[in-house]
């Protein structure tokens, strides 16, 4: 049975727009894409497992904003050299493969300057089994794309769902129950908001949540505004489609 992982994307404006194309996930053409941050899920992330986004506390209203099936997990090695479009600094690859020396992660990776976390990717790959870089399945329908403000308002419904989850932070399962969540604050422990995510071994019951409230429509999914790698070579900025009156 498929796990669910459900969190907080931090990295969104008010309009549920990533910031920039190397926040993750990433959409790159038909695909989502998963790669740094969250190190308490991504050790336990598996192919066939699902995640799922929560908007932030700073947009209008929380939404799910991505639904997405793990198809493969990979090193950041094999990433790189499989997906050049999604190497930094623009992309979400923030290292690339070296032969160094002294212990992991410097005796394997070398972090791209002006790549995210440029301070703290050794953190990020504290130890090999953070070595895990994410493929989600091709879109279908509204899964496996970034959905933004067209996605599914977290309502009572979906709450209590989310109420069933057990929690997790950095040293671990830290309840069976998401039982301090709210529609304002849906990922929570006590009065601990951050650095969290659920788990569910119903994920397909959260599917079909979703489901019941998205508008499957497919002009509008594809206009939903995704940051783009910038087609100048360095730093440049983000291109982005116009978005859709989301119904």
């Amino acid at each position: 049975m498929a796990r669910g992982f459900i969190y907080v994307v931090t990295t969104l404006t008010r309009g549920y727009v990533q910031k920039a194309f190397r926040n993750v996930p990433t959409q790159w053409g038909d695909r989502l894409y998963f790669g740094p941050c969250k190190k308490p899920m991504r050790p336990r992330m598996r192919p066939g497992d699902y995640v799922f986004g929560i908007s932030p506390s700073s947009t209008p209203t929380r939404r799910i904003v991505f639904v997405a099936q793990i198809e493969e997990r990979m090193r950041f090695a094999e990433a790189y050299e499989r997906f050049p479009e999604l190497r930094g600094p623009e992309g979400p690859i923030h290292v690339r493969p070296v032969h160094g020396t002294g212990p992991f992660p410097t005796s394997e990776y070398q972090h791209i300057p002006d790549a995210m976390h440029g301070t703290k990717w050794k953190a990020d790959l504290r130890t090999r089994e953070l070595d895990v870089f994410f493929m989600c399945a091709q879109v279908n329908g509204w899964i496996g794309r970034w959905l933004g403000p067209c996605g599914p308002q977290i309502d009572a419904e979906i709450l209590a769902f989310l109420r069933t989850c057990s929690v997790h932070g950095s040293s671990g399962c830290l309840s069976p129950r998401n039982a301090d969540a709210t529609i304002d604050n849906p990922v929570a422990h006590g009065r601990l908001y951050t650095g969290l995510h659920l788990e569910t071994d119903q994920a397909e019951r959260l599917l079909e949540l979703c489901a019941a409230r998205m508008t499957d429509n497919g002009d509008d999914f594809d206009r939903v505004v995704t940051p783009q790698r910038s087609r100048r070579t360095g730093r440049g900025g983000t291109v982005v489609r116009m978005p859709p009156e989301c119904r």
